[in-house]
């Protein structure tokens, strides 16, 4: 083991000050230090601005809060938002969403408990943060579960606050948003307590896509939704499928939510790609502010394809430096190897997994495994070999006997290089408007991810 300490070690690791902020929101929150009392307290509070101040009546339940000033928004009573005002990292702008008092989409969405059984799911699950390169071989270290606590539910608001703002922006009404907002808000309402981990002990069964009008069904919200919003629920499913315009943008929104909180968590643990690339482009999210609708509304696409481009990359890398680390996603099968007997006795259900959460599933499985789960896991306790064919993974983990712990296949990610892209007053695919060696580059990514990855116990 090394001799540096653990806080040695993290410091070299800390994030640039500023890491996620606006590059203008540093320079107003020394000036504000500079000019107010020494009381700590008073740091933290900011130039006072009221919530009423940014209202926009083209989407009356969403604030959106600049990020270039050290702020503290107050509401109608005088108290600062706090913790109601959500973060968007690597962008020009907060939100708030009147999820308290709002009379329509975000008010409603208050008194759904299928999306807020989101907040107990995380959204990463047992990944973990990626490995240093100048880490040595003993150095080791134990991660808190879940080592991410960023959720479902912080994601799903992120998104469905985006397409509030977008279709607003973009001449949509109350009554055409609504519909569209609340199935976003829900896209995720179906994913089972554990996260995808858990999704792999019955895919098709337990599909969110799949099962996002039982679950919605079950809320009990469909057939008043039906009469405040026009909600229709076989509509609803075509979009969470990513079917039709909807569903189109659905799914954009979806990856801008969780690209930007993911890369934002990971960057903050370590130095790599993602880190550097956010640095370099410290408001690469602002990509979500290039959405422009066609004049009959029949078709969206992107203004800015550079901007495009780069988010694109953030997105490869998360892939390539975190989602498909062997070393990141060491535990990411635990869960399911857990979960597998319990679900095919019966002893834990879909519909148990469906209605659940997290602390709940980890509830069950300590009374089944009680020395096995873990407040905590140590991803160093398992080694991995990558291969190219199942043949050659099948003879290794024949070699490895015991020591054998599970084998996958990784076969790559969507670089989602169709994504539209105006060139004047024409709509053409991303991989039309960037250069051939761009689109190598995040092929080579793809590629360079793809195996059969055989994880074993070290020593």
């Amino acid at each position: 083991m090394s001799t540096d300490s653990s806080e040695t070690r993290f410091n070299r690791w800390a994030a640039p000050a500023g890491f996620g902020a606006h590059p203008d929101f540093l320079g107003d929150f020394n000036r504000y230090r500079e000019n107010i009392g020494t009381a700590r307290w008073k740091k933290l509070l900011g130039e006072k601005v009221s919530l009423s101040a940014l209202a926009d009546p083209r989407h009356p339940e969403v604030f959106i809060i600049p990020r270039d000033r050290h702020l503290s928004v107050i509401d109608e009573w005088g108290d600062v938002i706090g913790f109601f005002q959500t973060g968007f990292p690597f962008s020009s702008t907060d939100f708030y969403a009147d999820l308290l008092e709002g009379k329509g989409v975000f008010g409603e969405l208050f008194h759904c408990n299928p999306f807020y059984r989101l907040g107990d799911i995380a959204q990463l699950g047992y990944l973990v943060p990626p490995r240093p390169d100048d880490w040595l071989d003993d150095q080791r270290i134990a991660y808190v579960i879940p080592p991410f606590k960023h959720t479902r539910w912080i994601h799903s608001l992120v998104a469905a606050i985006l397409m509030e703002v977008i279709l607003a922006r973009n001449g949509f009404s109350e009554k055409e948003k609504a519909p569209v907002v609340l199935t976003v808000a829900c896209h995720d309402v179906a994913m089972p307590a554990g996260g995808d981990s858990v999704k792999r002990v019955d895919p098709k069964n337990l599909d969110e896509e799949e099962n996002f009008s039982l679950v919605m069904e079950q809320s009990g919200l469909v057939e008043s939704w039906v009469e405040r919003f026009g909600f229709q629920l076989d509509l609803a499913q075509q979009w969470v499928r990513g079917e039709g315009l909807f569903g189109r943008i659905l799914d954009v929104v979806d990856k801008l939510s969780y690209t930007a909180l993911d890369c934002y968590a990971i960057g903050m643990e370590r130095p790599g790609k993602i880190r550097s690339l956010c640095t370099a482009y410290p408001l690469i999210m602002d990509v979500w502010q290039d959405i422009r609708f066609t004049e009959d509304r029949t078709a969206f696409a992107f203004t800015n394809a550079q901007r495009l481009s780069n988010f694109i990359l953030l997105r490869a890398y998360e892939y390539d430096e975190f989602l498909f680390n062997p070393y990141s996603r060491a535990f990411d099968l635990f869960l399911k190897k857990k979960v597998q007997p319990l679900y095919d006795s019966g002893a834990v259900t879909k519909k148990d997994l469906l209605t659940q959460g997290d602390s709940w599933l980890h509830g069950v499985l300590r009374q089944d495994y009680p020395w096995e789960i873990k407040a905590y896991i140590e991803p160093d306790l398992l080694a991995w070999r990558r291969v190219g064919t199942k043949e050659e993974a099948d003879k290794i983990q024949a070699e490895l006997g015991d020591s054998f712990e599970h084998s996958e296949l990784i076969s790559g990610f969507n670089l989602c290089l169709d994504w539209p892209v105006f060139r004047g007053s024409e709509i053409v695919p991303l991989r039309e408007e960037i250069s051939q060696e761009q689109v190598r580059m995040l092929e080579d990514i793809v590629e360079g991810t793809k195996g059969y990855y055989v994880y074993y116990v070290r020593g």
